[in-house]
């Protein structure tokens, strides 16, 4: 048997499925459930077990089950035994092969512990097929503390709530021993009229680079997982369009295991930026990055306001320019699959009544590549009324939308039964397993028209934020959706994302609003980049950068500043590639 048996929550998880729970018993389970994940894959395994049975034909019970109960008491058989281990007289009077695979089952999970794999695809990280190098302007800085906890001493925040809380480690898997700090993160300082932008070190704080300023904030960043590039996307001044950039920090120092690439060669130098494109503003759909497993290649979006157009590009680091690769008007960037070698595979999707997503193929060697064209041509693979899907880190899962799209001005927006899912992402590139990311939502005409999602590097928790819903809010007293808030779950809790797993009110500062987040490798960790007011035309924009460690129940969630508003623009923050120990 692995780990340690929850026997008391066991009892509670069989009689919460016949709903004979006292409100104060269902209190205690699920303040329990948001805080273990093998209670929680003991709740999926009994919701199953119990679907099974509900399919069988009622079979009375043994004449004969009395007299053998009592035998088997008085013999002492079964006084030794704890509940769970007493299966063989609890399924003795059922008939049929189905009844014996369901106890069976039943058995297994309770007399094993928690699957070896989560509910949906598995949750252990693999960096198969990704470059580990080590960046050099960070190799002469203290490397993040490997643990659990922050460096710091943070401050408790005032808001109390029953949300989720991030899974614990199987028992059989080696855990992920990570920093909540990031690796890096952007700072822009001083005054409005002559503002610096800077790429800090996270754990430190200190600078290790000075680079070109843009005209507006920073809002989103990747770290490609070589280490060697820092993209990102600001704010450009008030013409409603981002700029996409990209800054070279660090060299690529070979790895020592043959089976890795080389580190990917540049003809630019290291403190050098490139402007990748511009682009409208203010969708979370045209705001993402993901570069591939072996930092070949950078994906994202440029909508163009002036052709209402909107397609996806790529970034090769070893060539040094972006190009365009499709001209169909209505493209998005979705996802790279881990770990690909030789030829990586990108998945594009298309908006439209009834969204698309075709996964595309790019061969490593061919420089350049070729020009711009429809993604629906000979892809690798099609998945219909699926838009931009984001695989977590090993590629196991997968969370898309579904439902129908138009277009509103230059953006594409969903306008009806629009939701997040998740699902398994299978090695043939299928998605199955699929449920609402939202539980209890319910979703027709009133609908979600988008958010933003992002996963953590343990591939089980994410978050989502700046939520917009078109239609009667379901919240009862409170907002909610409420895109002022961050909703923040775990791909193993067979429960969802519900009103419950927003973090604390008292988290964000009064009038601050969500710019950008991060799920830290710790899995219970957030960076906010929260964006202050500004009081004028004269006032330099300002964002705080907050460390939020998750709480549950009636305990508060920690909340760090990493950078202070009252300095400048911290964030957004961004990671470094784990390995399979969890070490950049």
């Amino acid at each position: 048997m692995t780990g340690h048996r929850h026997e008391s929550f066991e009892e509670l998880i069989s009689a919460s499925l016949t709903g004979d729970l006292t409100a104060v018993e269902r209190q205690r389970l699920d303040s329990h459930l948001d805080t273990c994940s093998q209670c929680r894959s003991t709740l999926a395994a009994f919701a199953d077990q119990r679907r099974i049975m509900a399919g069988l034909r009622h079979v009375g019970p043994p004449r004969d089950l009395d007299a053998r109960v009592r035998s088997g008491i008085e013999q002492g058989r079964l006084a030794s035994l704890p509940w769970w281990r007493r299966p063989a007289v609890i399924f003795a009077g059922v008939g049929g092969g189905l009844a014996a695979v369901a106890g069976a089952l039943l058995a297994i999970v309770l007399l094993n512990g928690s699957p070896d794999g989560p509910q949906v695809g598995d949750a252990t990280p693999s960096a198969s097929g990704t470059i580990l190098l080590s960046a050099t302007p960070l190799a002469t800085l203290p490397p993040p503390v490997r643990s659990g906890a922050p460096s710091a001493a943070p401050s408790q925040s005032a808001g109390t709530s029953a949300e989720t809380s991030p899974a614990e480690a199987s028992p059989t898997e080696a855990p992920i021993t990570a920093s909540p700090e990031p690796d890096v993160y952007l700072a822009l300082t001083g005054p409005f009229d002559n503002l610096a932008l800077t790429i800090r070190h996270g754990p430190t704080g200190e600078t290790i680079a000075e680079i070109d300023t843009p005209s507006g904030p920073p809002i989103a960043a990747e770290l490609s997982p070589d280490g060697q590039w820092l993209a990102y996307i600001t704010r450009f001044g008030e013409s409603g369009l981002n700029e996409v950039r990209a800054t070279r920090i660090a060299e690529g120092i070979p790895s020592d295991n043959p089976e890795e690439l080389p580190p990917v060669d540049s003809p630019i130098e290291v403190g050098e930026t490139i402007v990748l494109g511009e682009s409208v503003a203010g969708s979370p759909f045209l705001e993402h990055l993901a570069w591939s497993s072996n930092s070949q290649y950078l994906g994202y979006t440029l909508s163009d306001a002036s052709a209402n157009s909107t397609d996806v590009w790529i970034f090769q680091p070893g060539v040094g320019k972006p190009r365009q690769v499709t001209n169909v008007g209505n493209a998005y960037a979705g996802s790279w699959i881990p770990g690909s070698a030789g030829t990586s595979q990108f998945w594009i999707s298309t908006a439209g009544d009834e969204p698309m997503s075709y996964l595309r193929p790019f061969r490593d060697s061919a420089g350049g590549g070729s020009g711009p064209g429809d993604p629906a041509e000979n892809p690798i693979s099609t998945a219909e009324g699926i838009f931009q899907p984001l695989l977590s880190p090993n590629g196991s899962r997968a969370i898309y939308w579904k439902g129908r799209m138009q277009q509103s001005g230059d953006k594409w927006l969903f306008v009806e039964s629009g939701q997040p899912y998740l699902s398994e992402h299978s090695e043939d590139f299928e998605f199955a397993s699929e449920r609402p990311l939202f539980s209890d939502l319910t979703v027709g005409r009133d609908a979600f028209t988008t958010a933003a999602i992002a996963w953590g590097a343990d591939g089980d928790a994410y978050a989502v934020w700046r939520t917009q819903w078109t239609g009667i809010p379901q919240g009862g007293d409170k907002l909610y959706p409420d895109p002022q808030r961050v909703y923040f779950g775990h791909a193993t809790d067979p429960r969802g994302l519900t009103q419950a797993h927003a973090i604390d009110e008292a988290d964000l500062p009064e009038g601050a609003s969500v710019v950008d987040v991060k799920v830290s490798p710790t899995g219970r960790h957030l960076l906010i980049t929260a964006l202050r007011p500004i009081g004028g035309v004269q006032e330099a924009p300002r964002a705080s950068l907050l460390l939020v460690e998750r709480n549950t129940g009636a305990v508060a969630d920690e909340v760090l500043a990493l950078g202070s508003a009252d300095d400048g623009w911290f964030g957004p923050p961004a990671f470094e590639a784990l390995t399979e120990t969890g070490t950049p």
